[in-house]
């Protein structure tokens, strides 16, 4: 008989892999034992065969290669569930029992299940069944489980988190001293990939050694752990770890994200383009993007355009709506310096000591929050129907929205404090691009890109007509 051996190991927390070895030696020496011709020997090292898992068994997939080529008469694992657990899987390899040589599968106790007779493949069907039920029955225990120590608010295992120590319940003071840095850069309004690369060139690193990546900084800052929270299946536990900052303080990070269109956790680089997320077609109300080319002489051009679809493909603007990038850009920034040339502007940006309705804010935030998850208790106990949970949520959720632009604004107007303290006009050509950015959001909502000819007029020696640039202005 021509046999193929297959090991596999669910689990490897080691990473050497001892278990498939002992399966390898066991299976070589039943086959020494039964005079058979060893053809292979294939392992899977910590992957499921259940149901659940979604990482694929490569060599499982070099076994069944073997079966169709016909090199195999048997199939020889320790015990059945190294093999199977899907029931799918094993109907596939009756089929092939149908059309090439392989006629059993076999453990090394001695049980064979033979794919040609009935009664073979009712009892390998049995043995799947049996090995179906006990993945189920593992995987509700480890469900009950994780549930439960997410009730008791303790740590769920698994890898270090940044800013406490290997046991996920002490914290570690230099970590979370950096997380505190993040933190009050974030609120200032400093972008998350600039102090990831600050970070960086510090040589400050990640939990296991590596650099810092703008996603998974923002990932950590908007983190539940560190305010001390559980969080299990989208519920929210008191956790028993203690927090390296507050609710309020994570909240104000968001508020600053939300307000600069900034996605937590999407990866950025750094800017080339001064008006994006400013900047908006007159023609479809759509943002326009930076979307250089390559001119006939050899020079690249920058400039902005509608986009004509998003990152996932579908439709979003026009398309058809360009304009070049630095006549616009110096144009906004003229209008911008403009205004600040003006005492009005200091005086209606001003808002120092607004730290107390700041706090007062979120306090409401959280309550609307806290107020939203009541609403799905409330309804799942029968104490409100759909359409008083539709009533509800939708109030709720506007008050929710209102705190959140207040808070906004208000954030707005403390970043004011960080102007440079000589005179704006002086000081901009030797600012940098993000500064400038944060500059013409306190006084800029977008810049309206109308249609038309640029090159009808000029502004400054620049092909631009300045009647169709219009900007929204905040202030």
């Amino acid at each position: 008989m021509d046999v193929d051996i297959y090991a596999r190991l669910s689990r490897d927390r080691s990473g050497l892999s001892e278990n498939t070895t002992i399966q390898r030696e066991e299976c070589k020496q039943y086959v020494c034992e039964q005079g058979w011709n060893l053809i292979g020997i294939h392992e899977d090292n910590d992957i499921s065969a259940s149901k659940y898992s979604t990482k694929a068994r490569p060599g499982y997939e070099k076994l069944v290669e073997d079966i169709r080529n016909n090199r195999v008469d048997v199939v020889l694992v320790t015990e059945m569930p190294r093999l199977y657990r899907r029931m799918e899987e094993l109907l596939d390899l009756i089929r092939l029992a149908e059309s090439t040589s392989l006629q059993r599968i076999e453990t090394t106790d001695g049980v064979g299940y033979h794919l040609g007779t009935g009664e073979g493949i009712h009892a390998a069907v049995a043995a799947i069944n049996n090995a179906m039920l006990e993945s189920r029955k593992i995987s509700d225990r480890v469900k009950r489980k994780q549930r439960a120590r997410a009730q008791q608010g303790l740590h769920n295992g698994g890898s270090r988190r940044y800013g406490y120590e290997w046991d996920g319940m002490t914290i570690c003071e230099p970590e979370a001293a950096v997380i505190r840095e993040c933190i009050e850069r974030s609120i200032n309004g400093e972008m998350a990939w600039r102090i990831a690369r600050d970070l960086n060139e510090r040589g400050v690193p990640t939990t296991y050694g590596k650099k810092w990546v703008t996603a998974n900084l923002q990932r950590m800052l908007l983190s539940p752990r560190i305010i001390g929270v559980r969080r299990h299946l989208g519920v929210d536990y008191p956790a028993q770890w203690p927090a390296i900052t507050t609710p309020e303080v994570q909240e104000r990070i968001r508020i600053v994200w939300r307000s600069r269109q900034q996605t937590p956790g999407r990866p950025r680089g750094a800017r080339t383009y001064l008006l994006t997320g400013f900047a908006y077609c007159g023609r479809c109300d759509q943002p326009m993007r930076g979307n250089g080319r390559t001119l006939a002489s050899g020079a690249y051009q920058r400039r902005y355009r509608c986009s004509p679809i998003d990152i996932h493909g579908e439709s979003l603007g026009c398309g058809h709506m360009f304009r070049a990038a630095e006549p616009l850009e110096q144009f906004v920034s003229e209008a911008v310096l403009y205004r600040f040339d003006s005492p009005e502007i200091a005086l209606a940006l001003a808002g120092p000591g607004q730290e107390g309705e700041i706090a007062k804010i979120v306090t409401e935030i959280e309550f609307c929050r806290q107020k939203l998850n009541d609403y799905v208790d409330d309804y799942a106990s029968g104490l409100l129907d759909r359409t008083q949970l539709a009533r509800a949520k939708a109030r709720t959720e506007s008050e929710l929205d209102e705190h959140q632009d207040r808070l906004s604004s208000l954030q707005r107007l403390q970043n004011a404090s960080r102007l440079p303290n000589e005179p704006l006009r002086d000081a901009w050509n030797e600012m940098e691009l993000e500064s400038k950015r944060e500059v013409i959001q306190l006084v800029v909502e977008r810049v309206i890109v109308h249609p038309g000819l640029p090159g009808v007029k000029t502004w400054e020696s620049f092909r631009l007509n300045p009647e169709q640039i219009e900007i929204v202005w905040r202030v």
